[in-house]
């Protein structure tokens, strides 16, 4: 037995092999991933997210992993979660300076969503939620079809505020530092944190009141990852000096990476009090608002900074990427047309410009700013994957392959990639083909619902309606209300002439979707193979009023 993680407040007692606590559904010690991130303690958590020490296999370094607590979060609160993820992974591909703390993962893996950061800056394969858009595969009965192809992993590729404010680390005030505090600076600007963090705790030995040696030494341990020891060191320095808003700052950001975010803001407060015209302050403070679910607050913070400094790449982006959030578009547009004046050569401001505009159903004008971002960043995996999609809207089935492949050869484990690469040799009837892609995406992301859902569709098609039940229990597995999941299960089952279980399997669809037209009939040329002529008789009458309904409308 395996007891849960979260030992304040389940204690439940798991079986060895499973990657989920039954009670609490967070994941239990040793549990991967995706295949990838192995769990090993909890170290901190709040009313929705635990946040978790962890081990990325495929690269063997440490990272931080923040999992939405499924029994305690709403869809609504997960599907912000992930939006909020994506963004900020894609704000983290814009990050330059060695060391910062940044995203670099996210997705969901059974019942949990999650994010990754890192200390190390790397690209990332999103995972694509389910669509639940319904229709017609085959005729008599009838069938939902295949999940829409998604235009991004699972939410909008469109990035957002990051998830840790890029701040100025607080270095020392103008004086004569001592030979040890020089040496640390110096360690520091190189990156060599280890040697750096040494050479301030020597001259903290010989002058244990330098304010710039307890800075420093904070900011060393921030860039390791010792958030607690940095805060120790932060709340020393700002003892001996509590008017310096760089300090207060840097301490805000450490705060972050804890996720105290009521005293992060603390923070900021003071900072700004200190100094109305820190713009590093009020960049941090929309940021974290962003996060918090504070958009509009967020944006006021925006405004702030770029009313002090307009040349602030990062600020316009994050506006812009907030103004998407809240779908108004024209305005993000105009945001990131700003950001592009002051970085021209940005690869991934001109990415996001055209995921708006494929959001705004403009694929033509998507894909010409795609394809300059790949050819700023022809090794952008991403960049190919947007451009694929686009190309894929406009129907252009056989180029999309071509990029999707493309994105393939520059990272094998992008999920989202396989997933549309099967979708778009399921419309060109390369079904075999689209099979296997849709295996390559499970592979790599066995939460991936929509291709599960996808794969039984096109088995079903293909007539092997074993193989399409086992798609469809385990989209089910995943979302016990994906209606389109139960319908065609339906389908499989009235198929292998299993007509009682096609029957529950319809009624399921048409509980969870009592408006479906396609579930009732389905439901009722199933009554009528059972002989119940009425209730068949009903059904139909049902399912006719609903498509008339819907043509009037």
């Amino acid at each position: 037995m395996v007891m849960c993680l979260d030992k304040d407040e389940c204690l439940h007692e798991n079986q060895r092999n499973e990657r989920f606590c039954a009670k609490c559904g967070i994941p239990t010690a040793g549990a991967l991933l995706q295949g990838r991130y192995e769990i090993v303690n909890v170290r901190g958590k709040d009313r929705t997210t635990v946040t978790f020490n962890a081990i990325d296999r495929r690269i063997g370094k440490n990272v931080t992993v923040r999992v939405l607590r499924p029994r305690l979060a709403g869809q609504e609160e997960r599907e912000i979660f992930l939006q909020d993820a994506e963004l900020a992974l894609a704000f983290s591909s814009t990050v330059r300076e060695p060391g910062s703390i940044c995203v670099t993962d996210f997705g969901e893996d059974g019942p949990v969503a999650f994010l990754v950061k890192t200390l190390i800056e790397e690209p990332s394969a999103l995972a694509p939620e389910p669509p639940r858009a319904t229709g017609y595969v085959n005729e008599n009965p009838r069938a939902a079809g295949r999940a829409a192809p998604v235009s991004a992993p699972q939410t909008p590729v469109i990035p957002i505020a990051p998830m840790t404010p890029v701040v100025a680390t607080p270095r020392p005030s103008p004086g004569t530092p001592s030979k040890w505090l020089a040496r640390g600076d110096h360690a520091y600007e190189l990156g060599h944190y280890e040697d750096a963090l040494s050479a301030y705790e020597k001259a903290l030995a010989t002058e244990a009141v330098s304010a710039e040696a307890w800075g420093g030494k904070g900011s060393a341990l921030l860039l390791l990852g010792r958030l607690e020891e940095a805060l120790l060191a932060y709340n020393q320095a700002l003892s001996l000096r509590p008017n310096d808003p760089d300090l207060w700052n840097s301490r805000a950001t450490v705060l972050h990476e804890l996720q105290r975010y009521d005293e992060e803001m603390y923070c900021y407060d003071q900072a700004l009090k200190l100094d109305p015209g820190y713009v590093f302050a009020w960049t941090g403070r929309g940021m974290t608002l962003v996060e918090m679910g504070h958009p509009y607050e967020a944006l006021q913070a925006f405004d702030k900074a770029l009313m002090l400094d307009a040349e602030q790449m990062i600020v316009w982006q994050a506006m812009g990427d907030t103004l998407f959030s809240l779908q108004r578009y024209d305005e993000a547009l105009i945001a990131i047309e700003h950001a592009l004046d002051i970085d021209p050569d940005n690869a991934a401001l001109w990415d996001t410009q055209g995921n708006i505009l494929r959001r705004q159903k403009k694929p033509e004008a998507a894909l010409e700013l795609h394809q300059r971002a790949t050819l700023l960043m022809p090794h952008s995996a991403m960049a190919w994957f947007d451009k694929a999609n686009d190309l894929r809207d406009l129907k252009r089935y056989p180029e999309a392959l071509a990029d999707y492949d493309q994105a393939l050869n520059l990272d094998p484990t992008l999920a989202g990639a396989w997933y549309n690469r099967g979708n778009v040799l399921a419309a060109l009837h390369i079904n075999e083909d689209a099979l296997e892609s849709y295996n390559q995406a499970l592979q790599y992301d066995d939460g991936l619902i929509s291709a599960w859902y996808n794969k039984g569709s096109l088995l079903h098609e293909l007539e092997r309606d074993k193989e399409a039940l086992f798609a469809f229990d385990r989209a089910l597995e995943l979302d016990p209300t994906y209606i389109a999941a139960w319908n065609n299960k339906g389908l499989s089952l009235f198929a292998l002439g299993r007509v009682e279980e096609a029957l529950v399997a319809f009624d399921q669809a048409t509980t969870h979707a009592p408006d479906e037209a396609d579930a009732w009939y389905n439901k009722a040329i199933t009554l009528e193979k059972l002989g119940r002529q009425q209730e068949a008789g009903a059904c139909q009458e049902w399912a006719r009023s609903l498509e008339a309904n819907q043509v009037a409308l």
